[in-house]
């Protein structure tokens, strides 16, 4: 049996460390790269330049041609898709937490290839996406395919994983602190220094390629200039509630186009990779009447949010990026889906914004709604709060907008718990049968002593105990603790050593000598790990002073403290509650 305990030496978290390191910068490379990729790409189909220096599709003349360009990049990675790699289908942050929950964080080397390429040819060509989902998925690919080549445990494969993914993010907007949050809440599931250290580093890492090729300045720089009204705050709250809605309606409608295109492929018969050409072909003719959906928009998301634009002009761009966003990603595409929420929440956020100065004249301006409903927004679709208020203090540099931008936020994040269980990410993942946890909580077996689990008052032999009383014993206990004078154990007698028992035969002599041994104030997860280890259900659980039997150790006693952590969720009355159950309230067994 392999080993359960982990090795406790610190030159592990240092190594993960330095892999951590290479892992970012490899991965914060590689987001420039991709990004560089999809310049070259864009500019040579909207305007017919070969540079690396990328400009937005939606400052080109919108020629006939130009509506097709989506098409022929959705047919290109279809092709991809179809003959060479199925994981490059989709966003990429579902396809990278399917990997860590199904496959112990083991990804195929050809997605690290072609993840990026595709990812370049659909945004290049139009398709309403951003880079960060491709590299955050290619981040991850290179982190576990260089752990592959390592003794590692499956938790330091997770985390290298992570590492890549989080350079990745970073790489792109320059947001060290939340590619830490987006690795932790999406993809390892845990906040420990383990997992913690690496991913700092890593991140960072990425962060410092990106500066040193685009600069230390925020990506989208605003300045909100808030003033706190107490007037204000209601329209705050009505802002969070539209933005969970929002975030419904995207998820819904992803998954609606999803379920759409699927029925047709199947229902005709049509050739896999025509599918993403056809939902390139509708965003073509959206993006003819809204070119600012056509690829990552980046600088579209920074003018909507610094600039000034009418209402009716905000609701269509947003809009209309939802349609183009549900389309492309539900035909099969491969694109990130951040790029997408960011302008959604900002043009809809600043559209609420110009009606909230309808309602209150001082009202903020409408930079600051479509700021502050971006966070709020990316963190309800994710259900990563933290993530995103980071985020966004970190992509504008406006930490005076940290209130509303908090507010916002948590007023989404509750709401949203009304009308959904799952998430963009997590509904695809679902649907699968895969569980995806939702909460970062304390091992109860780490939280107990084996004195408060242990069974007391146990049934012992003594060593010269004849058969019959044996057999009495086994009647109604699987192993039994066979002692000697001043209850020093000296073998574990199970009901199975009977059965080679003469009737002469003593309980001394069949009892087995080597058996596990915890002791009253050990913790519980370690004995539980010794039980695994020895292939043992029972164990003699003995006082550290005097080495005197105190208890037994079952399968039973360690599910009591999973009933332990049952009970902290179920409602009972305190000593000054002025309501309680009919029934005497919350009550139930104690562990």
């Amino acid at each position: 049996m392999a080993r359960l305990h982990p090795p406790r030496r610190p030159d592990r978290l240092f190594l993960i460390s330095l892999l951590g390191i290479v892992v970012g910068l490899i991965g914060g490379l590689v987001a420039e790269f991709l990004l560089e990729a999809i310049a070259y790409i864009n500019n040579a189909a909207f305007f017919g330049k070969i540079s690396g220096n990328y400009m937005t599709p939606n400052a080109s003349h919108v020629h006939g041609w130009v509506v097709l360009l989506p098409a022929i990049g959705g047919l290109a990675v279809g092709l991809l898709i179809h003959y060479f790699s199925p994981e490059i289908k989709g966003d990429g942050i579902p396809e990278a937490m399917s990997v860590v929950l199904t496959r112990g964080s083991m990804v195929k080397p050809r997605v690290g290839f072609f993840k990026p390429l595709s990812a370049a040819i659909t945004v290049g060509s139009g398709g309403p996406f951003g880079a960060e989902g491709p590299i955050i998925q290619t981040g991850g690919a290179l982190g576990s395919i260089l752990s592959q080549f390592l003794y590692l445990a499956p938790s330091e494969r997770r985390t290298l994983l992570a590492c890549g993914a989080a350079a990745g993010l970073a790489g792109v907007f320059k947001t060290p602190f939340a590619g830490v949050m987006m690795a932790i809440e999406l993809l390892v599931f845990e906040f420990r220094a383990r997992s913690f250290i690496p991913i700092a580093l890593a991140s960072a890492c990425g962060t410092l390629v990106a500066m040193a090729f685009r600069g230390t300045g925020a990506v989208f720089p605003v300045t909100a200039g808030f003033t706190l009204r107490a007037a204000e705050l209601p329209l705050f709250v009505g802002l969070g509630l539209g933005c969970a809605g929002l975030a419904w309606i995207m998820t819904r409608a992803l998954y609606g186009c999803e379920d759409l295109f699927e029925h047709i492929e199947h229902r005709f018969h049509i050739w896999f990779p025509l599918i993403p050409a056809l939902g390139g072909l509708i965003v073509g003719g959206i993006g003819w009447f809204y070119p600012q959906v056509f690829g990552m928009g980046y600088s579209v998301i920074a003018d909507l949010l610094a600039n000034p634009h009418s209402a009716v002009q905000l609701v269509g761009v947003g809009a209309a990026k939802l349609a183009a966003f549900a389309v492309a990603l539900g035909s099969g595409s491969s694109g990130g889906t951040f790029a997408p929420a960011l302008m959604i929440g900002g043009s809809l956020g600043a559209a609420f914004g110009h009606l909230a100065q309808a309602l209150l004249p001082a009202a903020s301006s409408p930079g600051l709604y479509g700021m502050v409903a971006t966070a709020a927004l990316f963190g309800t679709l994710y259900r990563a709060t933290p993530t995103a208020i980071l985020f966004m203090l970190e992509v504008t540099g406006d930490i005076h907008a940290l209130f509303p931008l908090f507010l916002v936020s948590i007023v989404a994040d509750l709401a949203i718990h009304y009308l959904t269980d799952t998430t963009i990410n997590t509904e695809r993942l679902v649907k699968r049968g895969i569980y995806v946890p939702d909460a970062y909580s304390a091992d109860p077996m780490r939280l107990f002593r084996v004195s408060q689990i242990m069974t007391t008052g146990v049934t012992t032999l003594a060593a010269g105990a004849g058969l019959a009383e044996m057999l009495a014993a086994a009647a109604s206990h699987d192993a039994v603790p066979v002692v000697e004078a001043g209850q020093q154990v000296v073998g574990l007698l199970h009901r199975g050593d009977l059965l080679q028992a003469g009737r002469e035969a003593t309980a001394g002599e069949l009892a087995r000598r080597r058996f596990p041994v915890a002791y009253a104030d050990e913790n519980l997860h370690d004995v539980a790990l010794r039980l695994l280890e020895m292939g043992e259900h029972h164990c003699p659980v003995l006082e550290r002073e005097t080495g005197a039997l105190a208890g037994v150790l079952t399968p039973y006693d360690l599910l009591k403290a999973k009933q332990w952590e049952n009970l902290q969720e179920v409602p009972q009355p305190g000593p000054l509650s002025f309501f309680r159950r009919r029934n005497g309230g919350g009550g139930g067994a104690q562990a």
